[in-house]
């Protein structure tokens, strides 16, 4: 049996994504991520994300989770240093940290004041055309706009996000928020 050659525009193609990864300012997430190109590094980010979410184990305040790294590395890189295709995938990175941040704030520390900070900065990352209207809902909902929310909540007709907006609109009524969080 014969060696098998990689084709010359294979090849190249391999070398630009292993240049971006390891001269890229994000080359930190890159390694940490095991990726080698900015959609790579967002699909394995959403793996990682889905695990800890999965265990109940997503936390904004455990420097350990492998989220909170990436977050960090991401938001410490200047965006006119990155690519289009780069900063693309990173805001869509740290629109997902903090959309699911507003979620630890609520239901982990019942922090009403930091999910609002975190709403407020998931709709700053949220890349323009993103598909997702929840972020937008808890955003509404922790500024306790419940007329807007509602209004909002009735523009969501695709599942599995309609299901979820109508759990939260119900949640929302019933959640007691301490008086510090205010």
């Amino acid at each position: 049996m014969g060696t098998y050659e990689v084709p010359m525009t294979d090849r190249i193609g391999i070398m630009e994504r292993f240049f971006i990864a390891n001269k890229s300012p994000l080359r930190e997430a890159y390694s940490l991520l095991g990726a080698s190109n900015p959609a790579m590094l967002s699909k394995r980010y959403a793996e990682e994300d889905q695990k800890i979410m999965a265990a109940q184990l997503w936390d904004y305040q455990n420097p350990e989770l492998i989220t909170n790294k990436i977050r960090i590395v991401l938001e410490s890189v200047d965006s006119s240093d990155l690519s289009t295709e780069e900063n693309y995938w990173r805001l869509n990175i740290l629109w997902f940290w903090y959309h699911h941040a507003i979620s630890s704030a609520i239901w982990r520390y019942f922090d009403k004041k930091k999910a609002r900070e975190f709403s407020q900065k998931a709709l700053f990352y949220q890349p323009k055309g993103h598909p997702n209207r929840l972020t937008r809902l808890f955003y509404l909902l922790l500024r306790d706009d419940l007329a807007a929310a509602e209004k909002w909540r009735k523009n969501i007709t695709i599942e599995p996000e309609k299901k979820s907006a109508e759990w939260l609109m119900t949640e929302f009524k019933k959640l007691k928020f301490s008086d510090q969080t205010d």
